[in-house]
């Protein structure tokens, strides 16, 4: 799994490079990968365009992430996921726990705001 990192206006957008489903066979990959991404950076977008899928391993993982920017009292968004994802968020209450934007300009927008 390759996990890519850009900036954008300021903000550090990460990115899996390749469709992915982020499930107990790959989570800590991911959670470990991401975490390297963002380095040290305090405002972060996750843009989940080509995950398709969070089993609660690797919505486990996006907590952990979340805590780790939130340990440098940082933001994380995630932008673009799609409709299977979101609903499965709404229905858990991660739609409470994480912002989530459609895409990766909204997230950008509104971190820098």
């Amino acid at each position: 799994m390759r996990v890519e990192r850009q900036e954008v206006d300021g903000v550090t957008v990460v990115s899996v490079a390749d469709p992915v489903e982020v499930d107990i066979g790959n989570a800590e990959e991911f959670k470990t990968k991401t975490i390297e991404a963002i380095g040290v950076a305090r405002h972060v977008v996750l843009d989940a365009t080509l995950v398709e899928f969070f089993d609660s391993a690797g919505m486990a993982a996006l907590l952990s992430i979340q805590k780790s920017v939130a340990a440098r009292e940082g933001t994380l968004a995630l932008a673009s996921l799609n409709r299977p994802v979101l609903e499965i968020f709404r229905m858990i209450g991660f739609d409470v726990v994480f912002r989530t934007f459609p895409d990766v300009p909204q997230a950008v927008a509104a971190l820098k705001a």
